[in-house]
């Protein structure tokens, strides 16, 4: 944007403007801070910054208005290194504290506990800096609009990077003698979110087959042939991206073996790599390089998880060895190393160790031999090699020679070659546990636990391990134990320090939901059907809008930002796995209502599928199966078609596409709710001015007397200072007594708008209203 130009203009100019020195400010004690009384583990390590860190709340944002302080807002989470890098080097040197104490209000946010905080600000971090990673640091308007945005800062000056404390100098003099100007580019960025996050239409086309067929194809042209792989040319990272291997998997049952090709090739490929620990098992989060061998060490629940169930799904497609062998040792690092007392999971292993990344996993040949002996070491780089993490650096990671690997493989026997070195593993593995060991963080995430509930149950059955199965009922009854209220019918997002944490995001049921479906299709106890079922009611009653779309965050009301969706890329998105719950639940029970509540959910990612089907993976393999072919053929048209003045528009070009009409009945009488996009308001009745188009209800194309319209909003863009009546959001419009043939002539005329630009107006047919659908009924199955 021109404005962020001119903003890194503003930083340039200032930049010479300097700093404060060593002695220019006092710095705040290090004796606890505000972050102390949370049990969050990422907070808790913060609690002795001398930085003033608030938690994510009123009173960090009451204080920045009530001051007029802008906010530095940094996400990042416990297993993060640059994260560590930053605590180390930033927040707890008391002078750059003191600068950000006297500057700014802080804010820590674990992104781990407050996932929807974290996808706001990582799309506006998208939307300015064209990147994504952690921390995520983000300065913000007291209203909470971004208006500069980074990931690490140096603490000097280098010749890539300015340092933090002339950063922090540059921003408080640009928010104090320019403030109209950051506002302005805070505004434009806000405006970018808003479009950015709103959701799309309910008549969007469902369309499965179409959405498949282009996913496939781009996939399939992303496919690295050599190295394994679907990252696009210009990146060099490789992500094992879980959902997209495991949906290219069931293309074989498609008639489409070249897909499920890819995602084997690529599953050998990580495994014979660095991103795969040789000696623990398990996965570490990516690879810095297309050939799987440098790996960024830390080690996540959700990844290993999900990982677990693909291999073993492969190895029972397949009925590869090596496959076998590599999931039963992703199991094994889970049941070993993440696994709690109480048989829940812990969330994730730090990728450093004593503040060096992958302290604990990097060899010499020197140290290798020293415990191997000459002859064992020899044998053992027969098959294994050390790649060093950049050039000059003498120690390395282990990964499996790729030549001697493939030629094994070839041959059919690299499965045995890898356990006849399993004494020699277990010695470099018991070295290593004498080495300092990296963090773990014990924090309990109820939808990272269910991955790996529905990851156990799937591969105790396809692997025949009845341990796999024993480990996931455990946890499985735990969690409904601790994170489930059956009396409020809530579920809690995280368990830490003995506590339960903050309410539950949608995938927290939705996964959950779906975990205790696996175990069902595995164990023959009515239990797992039973609060499947209880799970997914709760789901549909707190996270259902009135149209049926599925919001992320059980707080969307009070966030700044709508929460942006996140497709399937590296998990899982919430409205996925709620919709896979939904279709499973609607093929065991036959009750219509789970079928519809599926169909009503998917209408509203309708337009964000069509746009990049190949980020929906999870959601496209639901919809393949036979109960989701079964419930979209039995799919009703959507109850409201697009009107014909938005002929030959583009979708979302219309005030149809951006406003839905929908009935509501009680003791008033017939009213009329309308749903606006967020980002887009309507105007008022009346309108502000006689140039604007007042939403009005038309009974036979003439103005309907004795509707009561609510109070308007009042909207002041640049253009209109004075301000402008509308509505946002909701809008109830009371109508008055009509006969059932009146209400079926109804119309709504009606023009959306948002800060910049105004839609094409639109003529909206209201159907005649429809009875209520029935709640989905909490029994599925028998006692």
């Amino acid at each position: 944007m021109r404005a962020l130009q001119r903003l890194g203009a503003l930083l340039l100019c200032a930049a010479a403007w300097g700093m404060l020195g060593a002695g220019g400010a006092a710095a705040q004690p290090a004796s606890p801070n505000r972050l102390a009384a949370s049990h969050d583990p990422y907070l808790l390590e913060h609690a002795h910054d001398p930085v003033d860190w608030y938690p994510w709340g009123q009173q960090a944002l009451d204080k920045a208005r009530r001051e007029n302080k802008p906010i530095f807002l940094s996400i990042g989470y416990s297993a993060c290194y640059w994260c560590h890098v930053a605590q180390r080097e930033l927040y707890r040197n008391p002078q750059i504290a003191a600068l950000m104490n006297r500057w700014f209000v802080n804010v820590l946010v674990d992104r781990e506990q407050r996932p929807d905080i974290d996808h706001i600000y990582m799309l506006a971090r998208q939307i300015m800096a064209h990147d994504s990673g952690w921390p995520n640091n983000v300065f913000l308007t007291p209203g909470l609009q971004p208006f500069y945005i980074g990931s690490y800062f140096p603490p000097k000056t280098t010749a890539q990077q300015e340092g933090f404390p002339t950063l922090l100098a540059t921003l408080h003099k640009n928010w104090t003698q320019h403030p109209a100007e950051v506002k302005r580019i805070a505004g434009q960025i806000a405006q970018a979110m808003q479009a950015a996050a709103v959701t799309g239409d309910a008549s969007a086309p469902i369309e499965p087959e179409r959405w498949t067929q282009s996913a496939q194809t781009e996939a399939l042209q992303r496919f690295d042939a050599l190295e394994g792989g679907f990252a696009s040319a210009s990146d060099a990272a490789r992500f094992p991206q879980p959902p997209l291997l495991n949906w290219l998997l069931s293309r074989r049952a498609a008639g489409r073996p070249d897909a499920a090709h890819a995602a084997v090739f690529t599953l050998q490929a990580m495994a014979q790599g660095g991103i795969m620990d040789q000696l623990g098992g398990g996965f570490r989060r990516y690879a810095a390089d297309p050939g799987w061998s440098v790996p960024h060490f830390e080690m996540m629940l959700s990844d290993n998880a999900q990982l677990l169930a693909v291999y073993a799904r492969a190895c029972a497609q397949t009925g590869l060895p090596d496959l076998r062998w590599t999931a039963q040792r992703t199991a094994d690092f889970l049941l070993r190393e993440l696994r709690l007392g109480q048989g829940v999971f812990a969330t994730a292993i730090a990728a450093e160790t004593g503040g060096v990344e992958g302290a604990t996993d990097l060899w010499t040949q020197a140290q290798i031999d020293a415990v191997l002996g000459q002859p064992r070491a020899q044998a053992w780089f027969g098959l294994y090699a050390l790649t060093p993490l950049r050039p000059g650096v003498q120690a390395g990671v282990l990964r499996q020679r790729r030549d001697v690997a493939e030629r094994l493989l070839r041959a059919g026997e690299l499965t045995e070659r890898l356990e006849q070195l399993a004494p020699e593993r277990r010695a470099l593995l018991a070295a290593r546990h004498r080495r300092p060991q990296p963090r773990r963080d014990d924090k309990i995430v109820t939808a990272d636990n269910a991955l790996a509930i529905r990851a156990l149950a799937q591969a105790g059955m396809m692997l025949d391990d009845a341990r796999l199965l024993d480990a996931a009922v455990r946890a499985a009854d735990w969690l409904w134990q601790h994170a489930w209220n059956p009396q409020q019918h809530l579920l809690v997002h995280q368990w830490a320090g003995g506590r339960a944490g903050n309410p539950g995001f949608l995938d927290d049921y939705a996964e959950l939901a779906r975990a205790y479906l696996a175990l069902a299709s595995v164990q023959h106890d009515a239990r797992w059907n039973r609060r499947a079922s209880e799970l997914a009611t709760a789901m549909l009653q707190r996270f259902a809008a009135p149209d049926g779309s599925l919001r992320s965050s059980p707080e969307a009301h009070a966030l700044p930002f709508p929460v942006p969706l996140q497709g399937d890329v590296q998990r899982p998105s919430g409205q996925s796995a709620a919709i896979a719950v939904l279709v499973d639940l609607a093929q065991r029970s036959g009750e219509a209502e789970w079928a519809e509540a599926a169909r009503r959910a998917l209408r509203g990612l309708a337009l964000q599928v069509a746009a990049r089907p190949l980020d929906w993976p999870d959601l496209l393999q639901t919809l393949g199966g036979a109960a989701g072919r079964a419930v979209w053929a039995a799919s009703t048209p959507p109850e409201q078609q697009r009107p014909a003045d938005c002929a030959g528009l583009p979708l979302g070009a219309c005030s149809s596409d951006r406003v839905k009409v929908l009935w509501q009945h009680g003791a008033g009488g017939h009213a009329l709710q309308l749903h606006i996009a967020p980002g887009f308001h309507i105007n008022a009745h009346p309108a502000s001015a006689p140039n604007l188009i007042a939403t009005t209800v038309l009974l036979d194309g003439q103005t309907l007397a004795g509707v009561r319209y609510p109070p308007p909003q009042i909207f002041r863009p640049a253009f209109a200072p004075q301000g402008i009546a509308v509505w946002e959001g909701w809008a109830t419009l009371q109508l008055p007594t009509l006969t059932d043939a009146q209400r079926k002539r109804l119309a709504l005329r009606v023009q959306a708008c948002n800060a910049s630009a105004c839609l094409a107006p639109s003529l909206l047919p209201i159907a005649a209203p429809a009875p209520s659908p029935p709640q989905p009924s909490p029994r599925v199955g028998r006692e």
